[in-house]
């Protein structure tokens, strides 16, 4: 019997790799977060800033065998993350694990395609997971260093996933692509101007990926669980790819609209003044959420702003084992259908 302990279960990529892993019959599930959330089940409250209460932490659950580390420190849309606070945490934990847990085994790290500077600029794609690293800063390098640096002539192993974008039906996340795009295209709606394109030129004609967070979350279990996975990292995209241009008259029909035309505009600049729009569609459709918890407008600049291909090479995971893919139109399609049943974007 296995025990997982995912850490950070609480984040956006962990909720559903705590789903995943509670429908594994020979896993034992605990999630660690800084506050325990409603309803919760098996639960370590823990600081992962504070390496005494930590170790103390996991003293008390010694069936520990493998963990997913799934924290981030605090962090904007700038695409330069703390280092130093990110590799302290882990570093952390690694202690607490090595010093409190007897049967610790393996260790997860849920990083991203930040790691090829898809937050800088062009990079070489598709993706492959020994690229050439871009100039530091990254605190994913960092972490992949400890670890490894860590693991040599220990019994146990680790591995590390890069996802795309995760995306997710995960109300109260404002930091989602398909909520901020139905925030928007609602607004448009209300307000009677076609669905355009606010997005760079360039975007507009680029391949880009995501992940669906289920994809991601059986994807991760694989790799913490099979040998052939061990003290490696893996791209775990939806296996596709889309252009904006082919994509956003899709998502103009889901969301009731004509499809307009590309017009780059700074989403946080034009949409600074349009929460009495999105008060008065909450009112009238009974959505549940403000605007603030629904859309984030940097992160809409972001993902809409990379007038370049964004794409991952899936060959290595492929090769060792893992066949998980999705279809990504289907997802936009069936996520939109997810946050309205969830009362969070309005129906057509």
């Amino acid at each position: 019997m296995d025990t997982l302990l995912v850490v950070g279960a609480s984040g956006a990529a962990a909720t559903r790799v705590m789903e995943r892993a509670r429908a594994v019959p020979d896993l034992a599930v605990i999630g660690l977060s800084r506050h325990r959330p409603a309803g919760a089940g098996a639960w370590i409250e823990a600081d992962l800033c504070d390496a005494d209460g930590l170790r103390h932490a996991l003293a008390e659950h010694p069936e520990i065998t493998r963990i997913v580390y799934a924290s981030r420190a605090p962090h904007g849309e700038s695409g330069v993350e703390d280092v130093p606070a990110n590799t302290r945490m882990l570093r952390n934990l690694l202690d607490a694990a090595e010093g409190s847990l007897p049967r610790f085994a393996h260790i997860h790290l849920i990083h991203g395609g930040k790691w090829y500077g898809l937050h800088i600029g062009p990079f070489r794609t598709p993706a492959r997971e020994d690229d050439p690293r871009h100039l530091p800063p990254n605190f994913y390098y960092d972490q992949q260093d400890l670890v490894v640096a860590r693991q040599r002539g220990r019994a146990w192993s680790w591995s590390a996933s890069r996802p795309n974008f995760v995306l997710d039906v995960a109300p109260g996340r404002a930091r989602n692509m398909v909520s901020t795009l139905g925030a928007y295209a609602a607004i448009c709606r209300e307000l009677g101007v076609p669905f355009d394109f606010p997005g760079r030129a360039g975007a507009w004609t680029a391949l880009h990926e995501v992940t669906e967070a289920t994809l991601l979350a059986n994807g991760v279990l694989w790799m913490v669980r099979d040998p052939r996975a061990a003290n490696r990292a893996f791209n775990i995209t939806n296996g596709d790819a889309f252009r904006w241009c082919d994509l956003w008259p899709f998502l103009a029909d889901r969301f009731g609209l004509p499809c307009g035309r590309p017009r780059p505009m700074s989403m946080p600049h034009w949409m600074a003044d349009k929460e009495p729009v999105w008060e008065a569609i909450r009112a009238r459709a009974r959505l549940r959420l403000p605007l603030s918890d629904v859309a984030s407008w940097p992160f809409a600049d972001f993902f809409l702003g990379m007038d370049y291909d964004v794409l991952s090479s899936m060959t290595a995971a492929r090769a060792a084992g893992f066949t998980g893919f999705v279809d990504s139109w289907a997802m936009f399609a069936t996520q939109i259908e997810g946050y309205r049943a969830a009362g969070v974007l309005p129906p057509v």
